[in-house]
């Protein structure tokens, strides 16, 4: 027996003092809720907990940036529903304007409510913003710029692009093949001048109905074919000097006029239409074959069926992809994924155009050809970037094009360039107005439908990011937070513990006193 070193006293002591330990940490970890209170209760746990941490934060923000981006996106859509309302409004003008039935002062007075309106498209354009950020007049597009180096100026355009298209300088893009119209030629029509086809009959192109009658001659029948041209999408011209009556795909239309107005070399004829190019456009005849033959197709009458091709060209040795007189970048690694680019335009409306009276080959006219080409520089600087993830690389780039009335309805006519070029202050200028109006009315219902599925893709971003959100903090918790239940029972257990130490100690520090009895 020992009295200077009493092992049992030292024994409860270095237990009583684990317990204590331990019913601290239990404390500890009720009193804060939290599992991990220092690095040295989960180390590796609390690496991870830090990283998520940081993760949640980034969340927290990339759901504002959504829901910021979804709000401004809101305000474009809210000014152009207001624009194209206006563009209801030029629509009545314009349909009104056209009827004779107006003195040129009623139609001056209309034209001075039309000017209003293309202002107050521009006030829209120019004043729209976010945050101050002006939203519709092209300070959020990807900025861009051609410059033509060969061909016909202006006749190769960029017409779209995308978010998807990156910052790059120096792209050459150039014409490999020009997209051309479906053709199909008869021999010398067996008819001339007035005499008369002496058939009751029909015939047919590309499905619709050509009825003809007996005392029709040559050039009855062509314009009756003509006068389907929106439902066949062909044209029909005569080589006066042969006789021989041609069908080419295309589009019947005053304005391809102004193609040989505006100083075009063409000697023959005057320009009635524009081709309609790619391999969508086709032409298949059927009906009688004695009419047909009258018209020089004296052959089996499948054998006139045709179809077009379409365009072809490179942006910087890549191969883009054509269809009829668009070309699209669809290879994914190019800076310009997603880029669109027109040929063969004339005053931002598509296609070569078509002369009457000449064979085949002469009425048959582009705008470019093939080695045509421009330089191309663009910018996405300015374009809206949304950073939808807590990680780099995690944003998405969206761009809003300018919708000022110099923006739009561009395409739709040769005379008019934009609507800000509509008058209507003559019944011509009313029925060439309708076109540029109406394609207006199609760029802003398309940018319109674009916003919304833009808008809805923010939605589901939103609600991704805010289930990411909760499913990360149901995985920290996890690893961070006190499961309370087992926590108080271990409490329970060590405070039992302690008062079965400190009993004990008190029976250890007594027995030394034992030996005492070895004295007496």
């Amino acid at each position: 027996m020992f009295i200077n070193t009493n092992i049992a006293s030292i024994n409860s002591q270095r237990n009583l003092s684990n317990t204590n330990l331990l019913i601290n940490k239990s404390l500890e970890k009720l009193s804060s809720g939290k599992r991990i209170n220092s690095a040295a209760d989960d180390a590796s746990g609390l690496a991870i907990v830090e990283k998520m941490m940081t993760q949640l934060s980034g969340l927290d923000s990339a759901i504002q940036n959504t829901q910021d981006t979804s709000a401004l996106y809101k305000i474009a859509d809210g000014a152009l529903s207001q624009v194209g309302s206006m563009l209801g409004r030029m629509e009545e003008l314009a349909v009104r304007a056209g009827n004779s039935t107006l003195t040129a002062d009623d139609r001056a007075i209309m034209q001075m409510e039309m000017t209003q309106l293309q202002e107050q498209i521009g006030s829209i354009s120019s004043n729209t913003e976010y945050n101050s950020i002006k939203l519709l007049n092209g300070n959020l597009d990807i900025q861009r710029n051609v410059s033509q180096t060969s061909g016909t100026s202006g006749s190769i355009r960029v017409l779209a692009a995308p978010g998807t298209v990156q910052s790059a300088a120096n792209m050459n893009f150039s014409i490999t093949t020009v997209g051309s119209a479906a053709v199909t030629t008869g021999a010398a029509a067996s008819l001339g001048g007035a005499a008369a086809v002496n058939q009751n009959n029909t015939i047919n192109i590309n499905g619709a109905d050509v009825n003809v009658s007996a005392t029709d001659t040559v050039d009855t029948v062509i314009s009756k074919i003509n006068s389907q041209n929106s439902r066949t999408g062909v044209v029909a011209i005569r080589d006066r000097a042969t006789n021989n009556v041609s069908l080419v795909t295309g589009k019947l239309d005053t304005d391809a006029r102004n193609v040989v107005g505006a100083g075009s070399a063409a000697a023959n004829g005057s320009a009635i239409g524009f081709l309609t190019a790619g391999t969508a456009a086709t032409i298949s005849i059927g009906g009688s074959s004695q009419v047909w033959s009258a018209l020089g197709f004296t052959g089996a009458l499948a054998n006139y069926s045709a179809s077009g091709t379409n365009a072809a060209g490179t942006l910087s040795g890549v191969a883009m992809t054509g269809q009829g007189n668009t070309l699209t970048m669809q290879n994914a690694g190019s800076k310009a994924y997603g880029l669109q680019v027109g040929v063969d335009i004339f005053n931002g409306a598509q296609g070569g155009y078509i002369l009457n009276s000449v064979s085949a080959a002469s009425a048959i006219n582009h705008q470019s050809a093939v080695g045509n080409s421009a330089d191309m520089l663009f910018n996405n600087s300015r374009a809206l970037n949304v950073q939808t993830g807590a990680n780099y690389g995690q944003n998405s780039t969206f761009a809003l094009a300018s919708f000022d009335a110099t923006g739009i309805g561009g395409g739709a006519s040769a005379a008019i360039s934009s609507l800000s070029g509509v008058d209507i202050s003559t019944a011509a200028g009313a029925s060439s107005a309708l076109k540029v109006i109406q394609k207006a009315v199609s760029d802003v219902s398309s940018s319109r439908a674009s916003i919304g599925s833009i808008m809805n893709r923010l939605d589901y971003t939103d609600k991704t990011l805010q289930v990411q959100r909760e499913n990360m903090l149901s995985a920290k918790s996890k690893i961070m937070d006190t499961d309370f239940a087992a926590q108080m029972t271990e409490l329970t257990k060590q405070q039992l513990l302690m008062n079965s130490g400190i009993a004990m100690l008190a029976q250890a520090n007594s027995s030394s006193q034992s030996v005492l009895g070895l004295l007496k």
